[in-house]
């Protein structure tokens, strides 16, 4: 067996970070998702009305704050890739706690435009010799599985 190219690692990686937002391309064959179309963040989201989203079970954040939490982690990684890429303030990203429908519907949309850039950018990157750059795309996977979890839950505990 040939080793892997770049190209195909990263069609790799695309096709299960497909299965983390949107949800798995085909339900009964996943890797790390339920078995269910719009399983994953978008497609949960999706679901969820803004009381839930801003609705505290505890200390922990809300379905509010991961999802802005997303869209900003989302922003702040693409813009490395045009090498405009800064220090951010992390606790920046958690500053939405409670969302009324209008926020709520306006985040979940610039979450997606997020999610689709960062595809994108991804998808047509090409070089891929910046160890920092191929982390942090690489790190996209489990920090987008680990609040796909966390919102799962979240929903779980709302009943």
């Amino acid at each position: 067996m040939d080793a892997p190219t770049m190209k195909s690692v990263m069609e790799t990686l695309l096709d299960l970070f497909e299965e983390a937002w949107p949800g798995p391309k085909t339900p009964n064959s996943t890797w790390f998702n339920d078995n269910e179309a719009d399983a994953g963040i978008l497609g949960r989201l999706a679901k969820v009305d803004a009381e839930l989203a801003s609705r505290s079970f505890g200390p922990g954040p809300t379905i509010a704050a991961h999802s802005e939490h997303l869209r900003w982690y989302l922003a702040y990684a693409r813009s490395f890739y045009g090498g405009d890429g800064k220090p951010g303030n992390w606790e920046d990203s958690w500053s939405v706690r409670t969302v009324d429908q209008e926020a709520w519907d306006r985040l979940r949309a610039d979450l997606r435009t997020e999610y689709e850039a960062m595809r994108l950018t991804v998808a047509n990157h090409t070089d891929w010799s910046d160890p920092d750059l191929l982390t942090g795309t690489l790190a996209l996977l489990p920090h987008s599985g680990y609040h796909l979890g966390a919102i799962r839950e979240l929903i779980r505990m709302a009943g």
